[in-house]
């Protein structure tokens, strides 16, 4: 993740301390998103949930994640609704 996430944010260096930063951003926002969405989620997977947890860094990294949630709120409850679909499916009895 730590290479998409560097793409994303349009970092073509390579520090330490930069590197360190954003490893900590990935391990706040897996967390986060988990919880957002209800599931617990492979991010380095192509799809909606990648995206946003790219969108989800970015915001991290420009310090602005207050105003995450605001903008993101619709594809939160989509991916949100999805996972819920799913597990409605699974536990039918």
């Amino acid at each position: 993740l730590l290479s998409d996430v560097k793409e994303h944010l349009k970092i073509t260096w390579d520090e330490e301390e930069t590197n360190s930063a954003i490893k900590s951003i990935i391990k706040d926002a897996i967390p986060t998103l988990n919880f957002k969405l209800g599931a617990d989620i492979d991010y380095s997977i192509s799809g909606m949930e990648h995206r946003l947890f790219l969108n989800y860094c970015l915001y991290a990294w420009n310090d602005c994640l207050n105003e995450f949630d605001n903008y993101y709120l619709n594809e939160i409850y989509q991916i949100r609704s999805k996972y819920e679909v799913e597990y409605y499916e699974e536990n039918q009895v």
